[in-house]
Order: C-alpha cells, then sequence, then structure tokens
C-alpha cells in the first residue's frame, strides 16, 4: 500500500557543524492550505524510534535520518540533521525549500464539516519539495562563518 505524502514546507540552517537542515516538518492541529480539506490530531504522529528519512525527491534514497521532536505548546514537529551536497543541491539549486512528509495513516475520520482528520499516523520520511500543502515551515541552508550565519 502506498503511504500518503503530505506537503510541507521546511528549512535547512548551519551551526557548527556545518550546514544542518532544521525545521517544522507538520503541525499537529492546523488544517492544510493547499486545498486539502486534512489535518492531523493533537499527539497523533509517530515514526520510527531512529527517525524519518530525509530524501532530496520523492522516491528518492534516504540522505540521512532525523529524529523528530514534538512541542506539546505549539503541536509543531520539528527536524534536525545534517545537510549533505545532496540536500544543499536539491534546496539550493532545485529550489525545493519545503517538505512533503510521507506517511500511513493508521486511525482517521472524516469531520461533519468533510476534513480528514488523521487521529494516528507513522511517518516514515520527509522529500524536499518546491509546493508546498501546508504552509508552516521553509526550507534554507546556513553555514556558519565565525560568530555570523550566512545564507547559501
Amino acid at each position: 500500500m502506498r503511504p500518503d505524502i503530505l506537503t510541507i514546507p521546511v528549512e535547512v540552517r548551519a551551526s557548527e557543524d556545518g550546514p544542518m537542515l532544521r525545521g517544522v516538518i507538520l503541525t499537529e492541529g492546523r488544517a492544510a492550505s493547499g486545498g486539502r480539506a486534512e489535518l492531523f490530531a493533537p499527539g497523533s504522529v509517530v515514526w520510527p524510534s531512529d527517525g524519518i528519512g530525509i530524501l532530496t525527491e520523492h522516491r528518492a534514497t534516504g540522505e540521512v535520518r532525523a529524529v523528530p521532536t514534538r512541542d506539546q505548546a505549539t503541536g509543531e514537529i520539528r527536524v534536525e540533521a545534517r545537510a549533505t551536497d545532496a540536500i544543499r543541491r536539491a534546496v539550493d539549486v532545485a529550489g525545493r525549500r519545503y517538505m512533503s512528509v510521507e506517511f500511513h495513516a493508521q486511525e482517521e475520520r472524516t469531520t461533519a464539516g468533510g476534513v480528514r482528520e488523521v487521529l494516528r499516523a507513522m511517518v516514515d520520511a520527509a522529500a524536499l519539495v518546491c509546493s508546498p500543502e501546508y504552509d508552516v515551515t521553509s526550507a534554507e541552508i546556513r553555514r556558519s562563518r565565525g560568530p555570523r550565519l550566512w545564507w547559501l
């Protein structure tokens, strides 16, 4: 069975460890903005213990794995991972400044208003894309040059 695909923007920044992919890949409790009547219920998203694959495009081999974190106050699910050369090219050259989350809906319902509410979902991967379905994040790469951060 093919997983559902949820498109979300994300960002890539730098740290002392070099360029890092950082961003919000999903916000629970917030509906999609790209014409998709869908939202993830608070606390509905889970992921493998070793994290999710970060892909340069859908159906590509994972570049790195990132263990997401959840901000209970905002519902944001964030990732941080090393930005490989392929990830940097996807963002800087190909303009893929958003993420599309691949997930398996394990439990869902349709609300009276016709919105698909995902009650439990396993997120397997997130791919860099050009066009998002959800407008909650953006993709960027930053690298450190001394104490300042520079955009690439």
